[in-house]
């Protein structure tokens, strides 16, 4: 009989869990991390990385800089943020263990909750390999912005909702002064106005 391996790593373990230890503590460490991450998206540096890349980076323009604010407003965004991932894993597990809780809505409880949830999907869960998958994507998402790691402009969907036909199916646009706009619905943030956009996308 063959050794059982890891779900997520596929290197061979002992025991008959899902994922090997290392993995699950890899695991964890990311989640302990996220909060402290995703608070730092908050501040006002961040919401004025176009400035501080050109102080830092004089090598590079406003203009390259500027797809970086954009990913700092995608992880804000609660449709698709950490928030989002982590709360929909917890919401399975819990169903599967039959809890009647409902999951935390902050993101440091969100993720010290499936902290005690992940011995339980670790050797129970069958696609716990994906919820390790998501919790790594979603910490490499959020150190990058925060360490200034080069990377792509992510598509940040509108948060307007229009009066007649609900949500915006648009996509943000910034352009080199920093202002950013939906060219579906016409809204228009100004640099100045950044906070309140974040703010938007984040509640």
């Amino acid at each position: 009989m063959s050794q059982p391996t890891c779900a997520y790593c596929h290197n061979a373990k002992d025991d008959d869990w899902y994922v090997c230890q290392y993995c699950q503590r890899s695991t964890i460490r990311r989640l302990k991390e996220i909060p402290k991450l995703h608070q730092a998206l908050a501040s006002d540096d961040w919401l004025k990385m176009p400035e501080r890349l050109e102080t830092e980076r004089p090598q590079r323009s406003a203009t390259r800089g500027a797809p970086a604010n954009l990913h700092v407003l995608a992880l804000l965004d609660k449709r698709t943020d950490v928030r989002a991932v982590l709360r929909s894993w917890i919401e399975e597990i819990h169903d599967r263990l039959g809890a009647q809780t409902a999951p935390p809505t902050d993101v440091k409880d969100l993720s010290a909750r499936l902290v005690e949830l992940m011995p339980w999907a670790a050797s129970n869960h069958p696609a716990v390999a994906d919820l390790m998958y998501e919790v790594n994507q979603q910490h490499s998402a959020l150190e990058r912005v925060v360490t200034g790691s080069r990377q792509s402009p992510k598509p940040v969907p509108c948060p307007v909702v229009l009066p007649d036909q609900g949500e915006c199916t648009g996509t943000l646009h910034m352009d080199r002064e920093g202002t950013v706009t939906c060219r579906s619905c016409g809204s228009v943030w100004q640099f100045d106005e950044w906070r309140r956009l974040g703010a938007l996308l984040a509640t």
